[in-house]
C-alpha cells in the first residue's frame, strides 16, 4: 500500500482508513441485531395476560398487541435491513476485486476504475444512512410502546402483590378460614364423643384427612360420601358441626384455587414485563452500530473520492494501482467475515 511518505505532492493514499473497520462495525451491528431478533421472537409469540381489574383489560390487550406488532415489524423489516448492509459489504469487496484486475492490466485507467467504485460506495453510504435514520424512528416507536406495556404491567403487579393487593388479601382470608376450619374440626370431634362407634370411626377418618389441608396449597378434605354418611347417621350438635365444617372447607378450597390463580397471573404478567423490557433494550442496542456503520461508510467514501480527485499528476496512476492492489486484499478479507455473519442472522 502506498504510504503518505511515498506519495508525491497532492497524492492521497487509499486504504489509510482500513476497510476492516467496516467489518468490525457490521460485526457489532449483526451481534446486536441477533439479540433483538431473539427477543422479537419471544414477544411476537407472547400469550395475552389477564387483568384482575376488568376496566384495565382493554388497555392491557392494546399495550401487549403494540409490542407484538413491533416485534413482528422488527423481524419483517429491520432484520432484512441488517442483511442488506451485509450484502453492501460483499458487493463492495466484489467491486474492488474487479478494479484490482483492471488496474493491474491497465494502470493508466486506475483513477477511472476507482471513480466508478467510489460512486457505488457513495450509494452504500446513503443506504446505510437511510437505514440508520429509519431504525432510529423504529427504536423511538418501540420505546413508546414498551413504556405503555410496562405501565400497564406494573399497575397489574401492584394490584396483585402490593401490601393491600389481591394476593395479600386472599392470603389473609385463607389464614382466617384455616383457623375457622380448624375450629370446626375441633367442634365436630367434640360433638362426636356422644355418637356411636360407627360415626366416631368416620369422624376420625374425616379429621385425619382435614389435618392435611394447606401444606402445598391443596385441599385434601374427606370424601363427600364420608361427610354424607355422618350426616345421615347423626343429628343435633354433630350434624350442625359437620355442616359448618363442610361449608367452611369448601370456602378454604375455593381460596386455595383463587390464590393459585392469582400467583400464576402474577408470574405471567411479570414475565411479559421482563420480556418487553429485554426486547426494548435489545432494539435500542442496534441503533448505535447502525449509525456507526453509516458514519464509517461516509469516511471510506470521502477518502476514496479524495483519492480519485488528487491522483491526476504524472506517475500517479501507477501509484494508485499499487494502492488499489493493497486495499483489495483487505476488502477481500471482508467476504469471509460477512458470510459468517450472514449465516448467523439468516440461519443459512
Amino acid at each position: 500500500m502506498t504510504s503518505s511518505s511515498e506519495a508525491g505532492p497532492g497524492i492521497v493514499p487509499i486504504g489509510s482508513l482500513d476497510p476492516i473497520a467496516l467489518g468490525r462495525a457490521i460485526d457489532k451491528l449483526v451481534t446486536a441485531a441477533l439479540a433483538a431478533q431473539t427477543w422479537s421472537l419471544v414477544c411476537a409469540a407472547e400469550v395475552a395476560v389477564q387483568t384482575t381489574d376488568k376496566n384495565e383489560a382493554q388497555a392491557m390487550r392494546t399495550a401487549q398487541e403494540g409490542i407484538r406488532d413491533s416485534a413482528r415489524a422488527y423481524l419483517g423489516a429491520q432484520v432484512p435491513g441488517v442483511i442488506k448492509r451485509l450484502v453492501d459489504l460483499q458487493s463492495a469487496a466484489a467491486l474492488f476485486r474487479s478494479i484490482q484486475t483492471l488496474a493491474a492490466t491497465a494502470p493508466e485507467q486506475s483513477a477511472v476504475c476507482l471513480d466508478a467504485v467510489t460512486k457505488e460506495f457513495g450509494k452504500f453510504q446513503q443506504m446505510a444512512d437511510e437505514f440508520a435514520k429509519v431504525y432510529e424512528i423504529f427504536w423511538e416507536q418501540t420505546e413508546t410502546r414498551g413504556a405503555a406495556l410496562t405501565d400497564r404491567a406494573n399497575a397489574e403487579i401492584r394490584r396483585l402483590s402490593a401490601g393491600k393487593g389481591k394476593i395479600a388479601a386472599t392470603t389473609r382470608a385463607l389464614k382466617d378460614i384455616q383457623q375457622t376450619v380448624s375450629k370446626d374440626l375441633d367442634d365436630l370431634i367434640e360433638a362426636s364423643h356422644t355418637t356411636g362407634k360407627r360415626a366416631r370411626k368416620i369422624l376420625d377418618s374425616v379429621a385425619e384427612s382435614l389435618r392435611g389441608i394447606g401444606g402445598e396449597g391443596k385441599f385434601t378434605g374427606g370424601s363427600e360420601a364420608a361427610h354424607r354418611g355422618i350426616e345421615e347417621s347423626s343429628s343435633g350438635d354433630v350434624g350442625k358441626a359437620l355442616q359448618n365444617l363442610r361449608k367452611d372447607s369448601e370456602k378454604l378450597e375455593k381460596l386455595y384455587r383463587e390464590l393459585a390463580g392469582l400467583q400464576a397471573g402474577l408470574h405471567a404478567v411479570m414475565k411479559v414485563e421482563s420480556d418487553c423490557n429485554a426486547y426494548v433494550r435489545s432494539v435500542c442496542a442496534v441503533a448505535g452500530p447502525a449509525r456507526a456503520l453509516a458514519n464509517i461508510w461516509q469516511q471510506v467514501y470521502a477518502e476514496y473520492a479524495t483519492a480519485v480527485v488528487n491522483h491526476t499528476g504524472p506517475g500517479d496512476s501507477a501509484k494508485l494501482a499499487e494502492g488499489i492492489d493493497a486495499a483489495a486484499v483487505k476488502w477481500e478479507s471482508l467476504l469471509t467475515r460477512t458470510r459468517a455473519l450472514n449465516a448467523a442472522i439468516t440461519g443459512n
